[in-house]
């Protein structure tokens, strides 16, 4: 249902339609002045409507008729924003299912470079190298096969080029053969999946995903999603708009959203040979675009059957990458921790072993439910409650299966805190507990999902993550100050820009503006922050177009036009942290004390949580083993 849908047709009156006929005026009205041809439409009524979705459920919505609406204005303009939310793209933060069309380029029929460009090497290099060794792996549009299922692959023996390609297969990885050494998925020497970067629609695109990389090289990387039908429709070169990333962006997980198992079996094929570390079902997403017309993401939690043949068919043909599942802990009125359990255990019977969360099952559960009816996508990120015991309780209850915790997730301390699973050294009173006395986190929740503060806040929340999270010695060279990580990101956007051609309107694709995109909130909390974002906006209005001006030079001319001082560029992440609230520095005995005490504040908040709730008996029954 539309946001608003019901208090809009409650307040409109009822009007006779030919009563509303009469009172259309006899001409259209102009506006604009002078010889303007625009004309002012009637506004439109927005009328009651009954709809059943896919899963028998009945939705509301708006049908807008051409009637003239009658009555105070206050109604009119209801209805106007109302039925103006049909066509609405909306925020692509939160509705992951208005993800704009693809801009058109002048001569899309051109070659574009793939795989190595510029000096930035891409997974496109392993589609080039099946190109190269496997003549006619590729089919499209995609036939069934002899068993009568999709394939994307070629023809298979018959003798001549194609003969090779009936060893190919993405049942497993056995395709990595065809691949150099250098190329191939680095999935025997991954990290644990402690800490990742939630799936956010506009938001987790290649070049976020890469500024994040330079940042930490442990976080694990969530793509945004990506619809079933979009790969199903889609022929390589045009797939790498949609699939291709940075070799170096590794552990990278592809999210794929869709409730069709054969679907999701030829999305996943298709996407096997970029070489994704993992894939993962969209379980969550509350989106009316997705969950009420696409009747998937948080809608599929109420067919957990229907789940578990999708996770087994994209296992299939996933190339060896293991398959895993993000959800919430309930929907609507299914939000019993009984039915939770349910899906967890439908689930997760069918999905494969993950290295990256000990060799289980992977489940990353948003810990509030989805109300598909009545809130926005963005209202379902802060109206339900958090629920993280019951995130507690799973991992207690099902101890073959891993769980990664999602939501409310804002600072690097919690993070710490949960993946390390251990926070007696963090008591109020200071005192040691032995290894006997049972703690909050259980082992089972291996880490937690950070979203919209990574963005918000990226170098506050990420320049330290390897070391406090996941314990490496040091962080990457390029968090060590602004001013390296902008100099690797900037020759990062200077390869990019343009790779794939030229829109119509003079815009290279990708764009000045989608590069820069993610540095937006670099400068977070620090002084001068507002009048460098105000430069770099400026500047774009005045460059995005020009080739002669690279990003590089953008970036550096908004640094000076923007006032960001040589002492912001050069501190290391720790600076900011061991500042006072006045600004001042604190000493390296204050700021350790400053920081022990944020990592208690974090483990007295976890341990302050409600009792997790228990599995009724009766619900019970043995656990499918995992594939």
């Amino acid at each position: 249902m539309l946001r608003g849908a019901m208090s809009v047709t409650a307040a409109l009156p009822a009007v006779p339609r030919a009563v509303a006929r009469r009172a259309r005026p006899a001409c259209s009205r102009r506006w604009g002045g002078g010889g303007s041809s625009h004309r002012r439409h009637p506004p439109a009524v927005a009328e009651p409507a009954w709809t059943t979705g896919r899963l028998g459920a009945r939705r509301r919505f708006l049908r807008v008729s051409s009637e003239t609406a009658v009555g105070p204005r206050s109604f009119r303009k209801a209805a106007r924003l109302a039925s103006s939310r049909d066509d609405d793209p909306g925020c692509a933060a939160s509705d992951p299912g208005a993800k704009p069309p693809v801009d058109e380029t002048v001569d899309d029929a051109t070659p574009r470079p793939r795989g190595s460009v510029n000096g930035v090497q891409w997974a496109s290099a392993r589609v080039l190298e099946l190109d190269a060794n496997v003549p006619g792996w590729w089919s499209f549009p995609h036939e069934r096969d002899e068993d009568g299922r999709f394939t994307v692959l070629g023809e298979r023996g018959g003798g001549g080029a194609n003969t090779r390609s009936s060893r190919l297969s993405f049942r497993d990885d056995g395709w990595t053969q065809f691949v150099r050494d250098d190329l191939r998925p680095p999935r025997s020497s991954l990290p644990p999946q402690k800490l990742s970067i939630a799936p956010m629609m506009e938001y987790t695109t290649p070049h976020f995903r890469h500024l994040v990389r330079l940042l930490t090289k442990n976080t694990w990387l969530y793509t945004e999603m990506e619809v079933d039908q979009t790969l199903r429709h889609t022929d390589h070169p045009r797939l790498d708009r949609f699939l291709d990333f940075p070799i170096a962006g590794h552990p990278t997980v592809l999210q794929l959203g869709g409730a069709d198992p054969e679907l999701l079996a030829i999305a996943s094929a298709v996407a096997a040979p970029y070489g994704y570390d993992e894939l993962n079902l969209n379980c969550g997403c509350p989106s009316p675009k997705v969950a009420g017309k696409g009747a998937f993401g948080a809608s599929l939690m109420l067919e957990p059957n229907l789940v578990a043949e999708c996770v087994a068919a994209m296992a299939e043909n996933a190339g060896g990458a293991p398959v895993t599942v993000k959800c919430r802990v309930g929907v609507d009125d299914k939000d019993s921790y009984d039915e939770l359990c349910a899906f967890i255990e439908t689930v997760s019977g069918q999905l494969p072993n993950c290295p990256s969360a000990g060799g289980k099952p992977l489940f990353a559960i948003h810990a509030r439910k989805a109300l598909l009816n009545g809130l926005s996508p963005a209202e379902n990120r802060a109206v339900p409650p958090l629920r993280y015991e019951w995130v507690v309780a799973l991992a207690r209850d099902f101890p073959h299966v891993a769980f990664a915790l999602n939501g409310g997730i804002v600072d690097i301390e919690t993070a710490s805190v949960i993946a390390n699973g251990d926070l007696a050294p963090f008591d109020d009173d200071g005192g040691v507990h032995s290894a006997a006395d049972e703690t909050l986190i259980p082992t089972n929740l291996i880490g937690t999902m950070i979203g919209r503060a990574a963005h918000a806040d990226p170098w506050g929340v990420l320049a330290t993550a390897d070391v406090d999270v996941f314990g490496d010695t040091h962080n990457p060279e390029t968090a060590t100050s602004r001013r390296k990580l902008l100099k690797a990101y900037g020759e990062y956007c200077d390869a990019t820009r343009g790779r794939f051609g030229v829109t119509k309107d003079g815009y290279a694709v990708p764009s000045t503006r989608h590069l820069v995109h993610p540095l937006q909130n670099l400068f977070y909390g620090e002084p001068n922050a507002k009048r460098w974002r105000r430069a770099m906006d400026d500047a774009l209005k005045r460059d995005a177009k020009n080739p002669d001006v690279s990003v590089s030079e953008l970036i550096d001319q908004t640094l000076r036009e923007g006032g960001v001082s040589d002492e912001t560029l050069d501190a290391p992440p720790s600076v900011r942290r061991s500042r006072k609230p006045n600004g001042l520095g604190l000493s390296d005995d204050e700021a350790a004390d400053t920081k022990r005490a944020r990592l208690r504040d974090a483990a007295k908040k976890l341990r302050s949580l409600p009792p997790p709730p228990t599995r009724s008996v009766e619900t019970r029954v043995s656990p499918a083993p995992a594939r």
